[in-house]
């Protein structure tokens, strides 16, 4: 809740437990509807089936893309379904420091509940933008990298300092409709047996990989 607190997010209201509230700091709370709520009462405002000691409503943020001023590693995500790789991605990207993800009109929506728990207070500090992918990573101008498995291995593979990382659906990959505007395709070498990786573990190795060669 910290996190999201500091984030760039509106937060509207907080319904949480006196446990929870007796444990901050009071300027934090400064401007914020607090309602103090039993834990029955916290978990019936949630899908979730865990819930800790505070929910917060926030506002979902007006944001404006312009593909021109994209800098450094953005990621792009297509037809990602599953709402914790989606928050994975997005708490990956606040830990490096990745301002940007791009999701194609079909990727999980961002404010799934599920996803959002997945982001642990990330989903903030990272701007997630949805709509047409193939034009925004064309009118970029930067180099388009896909996440396969058969391509360039990575290990081998140059990253140029402004780019963007393509990772696909979780069983399907990169659709048709981008393949042909890659750039450049590159894989994580198996030596092992297991038939592949989960979206956000590879993407996760990646992105390692580019802020070793260019930080």
């Amino acid at each position: 809740m910290l996190d999201i607190l500091a984030s760039e997010l509106k937060v509207r209201r907080i319904f949480c437990l006196s446990s929870w509230v007796n444990k901050q700091n009071p300027s934090t709370l400064i401007d914020i509807e607090l309602s103090i709520v039993s834990q029955k009462e916290l978990e019936q405002l949630t899908s979730l089936k865990s819930t800790r000691e505070v929910i917060a409503v926030c506002e979902m943020p007006v944001l404006r893309f312009n593909p021109k001023q994209l800098k450094g590693l953005s990621l792009a995500v297509d037809t990602l379904q599953d709402p914790g790789n989606l928050g994975t991605l997005i708490r990956l990207a606040d830990w490096y420091g990745i301002e940007t993800i791009l999701c194609s009109a079909n990727t999980v929506d961002c404010y799934n509940t599920k996803t959002i728990q997945a982001t642990m207070g990330s989903i903030g500090k990272v701007k997630v933008f949805y709509g047409d992918l193939r034009d925004w990573l064309q009118a970029s101008g930067l180099p388009v990298i896909a996440a396969v498995m058969n391509g360039t291995p990575a290990r081998k593979f140059t990253f140029p300092s402004d780019c963007i990382l393509v990772i696909g659906n979780e069983g399907q990959g990169i659709s048709e409709e981008l393949e042909g505007i890659m750039h450049q395709s590159i894989t994580i070498e198996r030596r092992g047996t297991a038939e592949s990786l989960n979206a956000a573990v590879a993407a996760t190795i990646l992105i390692d990989r580019y802020f070793g060669q260019v930080s």
